[in-house]
This record gives structure tokens, sequence and C-alpha cells, in this order.
């Protein structure tokens, strides 16, 4: 009830720890975050942030100017209220069992307080933490590429991708036209370029015929297509930056697939 029927969306622990240590190897510990849901990668990249921090001698706060900082764009507001209530209690309490205990409560009481306004700012440690909240992230993210509307944000170190997945490249593509969102030498972050594994299938050409959606409900059919079309679109995605000569790519077969993409 708590995550509804998102569970499955959310980073593993394995996952968890490797986006801190991005964050960690990050210049200046900026990492712009899309899509961010219940706010574990979030808290994760944080902690790196904070890490960052201490490795540059940065003895200020980071925002949106300068230093290290995250920004996380969301548009669905049950999502922003559960990862502002998650980054507000690592704000507060750090890592550990007093922080856990309080993530508990949450899960008990099952109410959660709602973020008022276009968004949310937190501080941990050294570093700060902005989660907003968008209409349509991929054109606040061109918005900002443009130059039209980034409110004085410094371009980020890091770029974490777990938006629409049919979208991917054209993410990609805001990132690599200038530096005003993501610096040279910078690093983008793509999750789901397995999804659930059809990815193999697609790139095989071995899809089922849709005698396979027999004895399926209307709603399981609908969601198997739903699977397979973005499945489609990320076999599409990957293929498309393979080749691209502004990137150097690695996937990482770590839970439903990470591409790690330095802009050259």
């Amino acid at each position: 009830e708590f995550l509804g029927s998102g569970l499955h969306m959310i980073s593993d622990a394995m996952q968890g720890r490797m986006l801190y240590s991005l964050a960690c190897l990050a210049r200046e510990g900026r990492i712009l975050e899309i899509g961010g849901f219940t706010g574990y990668a979030t808290c994760c990249f944080l902690e790196g942030a904070a890490a960052a921090a201490d490795s540059i001698g940065f003895d200020s706060k980071g925002n949106r100017e300068g230093g290290p900082f995250v920004m996380s764009l969301e548009r669905d507001n049950r999502a922003i209220d559960i990862a502002a209530s998650h980054v507000g209690i690592l704000a507060k309490y750090g890592l550990g069992h007093e922080a856990a205990t309080e993530a508990s409560k949450l899960r008990e009481k099952g109410i959660l307080p709602e973020v008022e306004g276009d968004s949310a700012s937190f501080t941990y440690k050294n570093a700060g933490c902005e989660i907003v909240r968008v209409t349509d992230a991929l054109a606040y993210v061109e918005a900002f590429a443009s130059g039209i509307d980034n409110e004085a944000t410094s371009p980020f170190d890091v770029v974490f991708i777990d938006a629409d997945k049919t979208r991917f490249l054209q993410y990609v593509e805001a990132c690599l036209t200038n530096e005003n969102v993501l610096k040279k030498g910078g690093i983008m972050i793509v999750d789901n370029v397995l999804w659930k594994g059809l990815v193999l299938d697609a790139n095989n050409g071995t899809f089922e015929t849709d005698t396979s959606f027999e004895g399926l409900n209307a709603q399981e059919v609908k969601k198997s297509r739903r699977s397979r079309k973005l499945a489609n679109a990320v076999h599409d995605f990957n293929s498309a930056i393979i080749q691209d000569d502004r990137v150097e790519v690695v996937m990482i077969p770590m839970r439903d697939g990470l591409s790690v993409i330095r802009k050259k």
C-alpha cells in the first residue's frame, strides 16, 4: 500500500552502492537525477555527494550555483512526498539505526507530509539536495540545456536517467548538446537498459507472436504489449548510443541493466 504497484522500480542495495560510488568519484559531487520515485537512489547520490565534498575539502553548503549538490526531478506527487520524507530523514538523522527506525515509522503510519510548492530542499553534511516537481522532465532538461530556464544552476558531473524509456535518446542529446547540463568528461547513468531481459529478445528478433497472449486477461495483455513496446524502444536506444562517437559506453548487467556513458 505504501508504494503501490511500483516496488519493482526501486534501485536495490547493490545498485544503490554503485550509484553512491559513482557520485563519490564525481569531480564536484554534482548530480542530476531524472526520475526520483521513492528517493532511495536520491539518498545514495546525496551520501556520495557528501563524500565528494570531504574529498575536495568543500567546507560550505552545496546548492544550485555550485558545490556538491543533488537535484532530483519528479512529476508524481505521491512519489515526491515519499522521496522528500526519506531524504529529510537522511538529512536529520544521517545513516544508521535511528534513521532506519524513522523510515519504518513512515510505513507504519501510512501518512506522509505533503510537499507544498514546486520543490523541497535539504542539506546532508556539506551537500545540498533539491527535489523539484516537474510536469515534463524532458522539457525541463531541454530548457536547461538551451539556457532558457536554468535559474543560475551550474552544470552537473553525473546525470542519472531513470525516466520515460521511449525518450532516452532525447535526454542524452540534451546532455550532449553543450555543457549547460553535463560537464565535458561527465557521465550519464541510464537505468533499465536490459528491460526485464526483453531487450535480448528484441535484439534477436525472437519476440513471440500474439498467440502468447492466449489465456491472459485484458489487463495482462496490455501490460505485456507495453513491455514489448518499451523493450523495442530501449533496444533502439542501446543500438544508437553505442554508435555515437561523442561518448564511451559501458553496459553493466546489474539488476535491470545500467549503462554508464562518458561524455568525451
